[in-house]
């Protein structure tokens, strides 16, 4: 399975291109080098060969004999791994080394020399060098022969060691490009941090000092932001624009209906659609008010955000004198974009504001991965056959009192999009209605 991380990638890469180019080295310089110690090794055979050839002598009856100054000590020890034969005239001249064996020589033709591989008296492979001469009117072969053994035991010392080396070079460009990687995605990885920060509502846009290979990608989530941000202007001033034009058509036609109505319970019925979609329209405009100017992705702050939408409901309600208490951690934020939080909290202390007799109660803390929300007023509450059909849109608990059960309705698809959830019961200690949110924190952090 291939590896999500960029860096696991590329170190993997660079092991097998590693592997392979050092495999490659390692039958080069094999072959090479043991092609090289043969060729030396040949070539000391044949100065030998040589030398033994310089001190062939031939008697008047056409006998050979050798020159024991030219016989290096090595030929005269049994079995010594280093031996000699030179053939002329049905004549073999043995090296003492042989001892009982015998070397078996190529037939070549005069000034003619081949190098071959051979068993030697012990069955061990030799490296055999043949040469073919003509002295004193007499043809000559001369063979001499070396043993393997000291060859191979040479190679396989410098296999391990070629192999620790070529492990330490591995190892050490891994490091090094480890590192060079680290360095070269340090901007990437700077650049994730300001993406989790624009979850977070910390930013408004991404950094676009980047390499040139992201920067594509940078631009392309700040446009996207840019545009969004937007949207949501023109959508917000759309609608505030739309029911601004909306309420004084419908104050004229209501009076019109007043008026050029006869019959009374048409008049009622006529007055009472109306009202609902004036109702209607001022709860879009106090949605808008309630949102204030967050058009970024900040998250809700409680200590910044939360004293001005409670001093923008205390302005919406002047008439109403209600005590509220809040209770959360310091510095503790919402999962939420600050239009969402504005939204979501305006519409909960909205609602309480409205039904409640002098107090409410804001209590928000974590449970577990959640961060609950619970909104308490000492109004006189809902009961429980009426809890679930509140949350439907338009509904209202008490359709002759203004409000605007829409709020809730709001809230639950706002909630749930998120993945949290929305919960109505009783205040324990203030004896009205209990509004609980539950929204899951990102991370589990708050």
């Amino acid at each position: 399975m291939i590896p999500d991380s960029l860096r696991a990638r590329l170190g993997i890469g660079l092991l097998l291109s590693l592997a392979a180019l050092f495999a490659g080295l390692w039958v080069i310089v094999d072959v090479s080098v043991h092609r090289l110690l043969e060729e030396q090794m040949a070539g000391r055979l044949a100065h030998d060969g040589e030398n033994l050839l310089g001190g062939l002598r031939f008697d008047g009856q056409g006998r050979p004999a050798l020159d024991r100054r030219r016989i290096q000590g090595i030929y005269q020890q049994p079995l010594s791994g280093h031996y000699f034969l030179v053939e002329t005239g049905g004549v073999r001249l043995r090296s003492r080394s042989l001892w009982d064996a015998d070397l078996s020589l190529p037939a070549l033709p005069v000034g003619e020399h081949r190098r071959l591989r051979v068993s030697g008296p012990k069955g061990q492979p030799l490296l055999l060098w043949v040469g073919a001469f003509r002295k004193q009117g007499h043809d000559v072969r001369i063979g001499v022969a070396e043993e393997l053994a000291g060859l191979e035991t040479g190679m396989r010392t410098f296999h391990w060691r070629l192999l620790g080396w070529a492990s330490g070079m591995i190892l050490l460009l891994l490091l090094l490009q480890q590192y060079i990687v680290h360095r070269s995605l340090r901007s990437v990885a700077m650049a994730a941090r300001e993406v989790s920060r624009l979850e977070r509502g910390e930013l408004a846009a991404l950094r676009e000092d980047v390499p040139d290979e992201i920067r594509p990608l940078v631009q392309a989530i700040n446009t996207l932001l840019e545009r969004q941000r937007l949207r949501l202007i023109r959508s917000r001033e759309a609608l505030g624009n739309l029911a601004h034009a909306i309420k004084t058509p419908l104050t004229l036609m209501m009076q019109f209906g007043r008026e050029r109505i006869p019959d009374p319970a048409d008049r009622h019925q006529f007055d009472e659609y109306g009202q609902r979609i004036r109702e209607q329209l001022d709860t879009t405009l106090r949605r808008a008010r309630l949102a204030g100017d967050s058009l970024g992705t900040r998250r809700f702050g409680l200590d910044d955000d939360l004293p001005e939408l409670i001093d923008t409901l205390q302005r919406l309600y002047p008439d109403r004198h209600i005590t509220i208490d809040t209770e959360f951690p310091a510095g503790l934020t919402l999962p939420l974009e600050q239009q969402d939080g504005m939204e979501l909290l305006g519409n909960l202390l909205d609602n309480a504001w409205k039904w409640a007799r002098r107090r409410i109660r804001l209590t928000i803390d974590t449970v577990g991965d959640d961060l609950r929300i619970r909104i308490e007023d000492d109004g006189p509450g809902i009961a429980p056959e009426e809890r679930e059909s509140l949350m439907r849109r338009g509904r209202r608990q008490d359709e002759n009192r203004p409000g605007h059960g829409i709020g809730l309705s709001l809230v639950r698809g706002l909630v749930e999009d998120v993945g949290g959830a929305l919960e109505l019961g009783e205040s324990a200690a203030l004896g009205g209605l209990r509004v609980e949110v539950r929204l899951p924190r990102p991370g589990g952090a708050g």
